[in-house]
């Protein structure tokens, strides 16, 4: 049998104080965000990294590493290569923050997996593609004017797909979509609309029926992912793609009980947060054995963004990937990045297991929190 025995647990909350603060509501402070990381050393030299992002009003967040703590020392002396075994002990650890700090975990024992067979992770589960097409994920703006100069310069930089993030009041949300559309509706450009789950059945079924008179790609997170009726309405009254929010109803069961009662037009899911590679692996088979797409939640660091895209370049049934735009604000302590090409589409690293290489020192440097097991 082949090992990889884990020696040693490191925990970072990484928070880089350089990167801009923007909310993604209109009722929202600005928003900071922590990196929190994963580091698994092993007896046989190699080594795994997760990560999961958080994101909070007023301070960075401390919660997830001190979660990640209370699970790492039972890690210890665990073989890292059988990452089933691994996953269903995580699934039994007692957490109040749940499968968010469990997630990096089951990612980082993947890592050293592909590590150990020598193959970059999307080609180890599958193989399914190289590249696919991504979109532009966008913070909120107050005015037209502000989203028309960002739109433009993600056209520029070669994006086919743009996501909006906006106010999250139905009325201006509303005019902002007309001046998208009045403006780029001749670009060969598909977008999206993410309203974060703050309207109410009614305004939801405006909205969508607008984006489906629009031709727009899909209308995501409308409503609370818990009004399941409001869901199923307007699958069953509009034909524009109706996105969960892809944070709340994370578990295969969640997932099953919403496709089973055509809550979704598809599935949208995050390694990170919704139990590791493991998890999003058998997301994807449940996404296709109901004919249905499953669309990459991947809004994060470098971390997250490759752990989610190695899992989608297994699979056909997904057709983008969503990128933090712009970049830099996601990119701190990692040596290598992922970022879309000029015809809009994305690749993912092509070293052994998730590609992406550290500077751990830095990691150290910017960290407001860190643990270590061994």
């Amino acid at each position: 049998m082949k090992q990889s025995i884990i020696k040693r647990v490191e925990m970072y909350a990484v928070a880089d104080r350089n990167a801009d603060t923007l909310p993604w509501a209109a009722d929202q402070e600005p928003l900071l965000y922590t990196n929190n990381i994963i580091r698994i050393l092993c007896d046989d030299g190699l080594e795994g990294v997760g990560a999961t992002i958080s994101y909070t009003e007023n301070d960075f967040d401390k919660s997830i590493v001190e979660a990640m703590r209370n699970i790492a020392p039972g890690i210890i002396g665990k073989n890292a290569l059988n990452t089933g075994e691994i996953n269903t002990w995580l699934a039994s650890r007692c957490t109040w923050s749940g499968l968010v700090a469990k997630s990096p975990f089951d990612i980082a024992c993947w890592d050293i997996k592909g590590r150990k067979a020598d193959m970059p992770l999307y080609q180890m589960l599958g193989g399914c593609r190289s590249k696919m097409l991504s979109y532009a994920s966008t913070p909120m703006f107050d005015t037209f004017e502000e989203y028309f100069s960002f739109i433009d310069g993600c056209i520029k930089h070669g994006f086919k797909a743009i996501k909006l993030h906006c106010a999250c009041i139905f009325e201006k949300d509303y005019e902002l979509v007309k001046a998208i559309q009045a403006r780029y509706h001749k670009q060969n450009v598909e977008f999206m609309l993410d309203t974060a789950m703050y309207y109410n059945q009614g305004e939801a079924l405006k909205m969508a029926k607008l984006l489906e008179e629009f031709g727009w790609a899909w209308f995501e997170a409308p409503v609370s992912d818990y009004d399941y009726k409001s869901y199923q309405r307007l699958v069953r009254e509009t034909n524009v793609q109706i996105s969960s929010h892809g944070n709340c109803l994370l578990t295969l069961p969640e997932v099953a009980h919403a496709l089973a009662n055509d809550m979704w037009s598809d599935i949208r899911q995050d390694a990170t947060v919704c139990g590791g590679i493991t998890a999003l692996i058998k997301c994807f088979a449940l996404a296709e054995a109901h004919g249905k797409p499953l669309e990459i939640q991947s809004w994060g660091y470098t971390i997250t963004q490759a752990a989610n895209l190695h899992v989608a370049l297994a699979h056909n049934n997904g057709k983008y990937f969503e990128q933090a735009y712009p970049y830099e604000n996601f990119e701190y302590g990692a040596k290598n990045v992922i970022r879309t090409d000029p015809d809009g589409f994305v690749h993912a690293p092509e070293c052994p297991g998730l590609g992406i290489q550290m500077d751990w020192e830095a990691v150290k440097e910017a960290s407001i929190l860190s643990y270590v097991f061994e």
